[in-house]
């Protein structure tokens, strides 16, 4: 499932694709970084919840 972060470095919105845990579970893996697609910058993820993408 995708979900949206905002970078730390230019306050960008960024589309962040985490898998399930399980096959019927309700939780997602989250990387512990992820790269922005506007600046470059490396950014930490968020705790949860997280923001779906539509």
């Amino acid at each position: 499932m995708n979900f949206l972060f905002v970078c730390g470095w230019c306050d960008e919105e960024c589309v962040v694709f985490c898998p399930r845990t399980a096959f019927w579970g309700n939780r997602f893996e989250d990387p512990e970084e992820f790269e922005c697609w506007s600046c470059g910058g490396t950014s930490t993820t968020p705790y949860s919840p997280w923001t779906p993408a539509d």
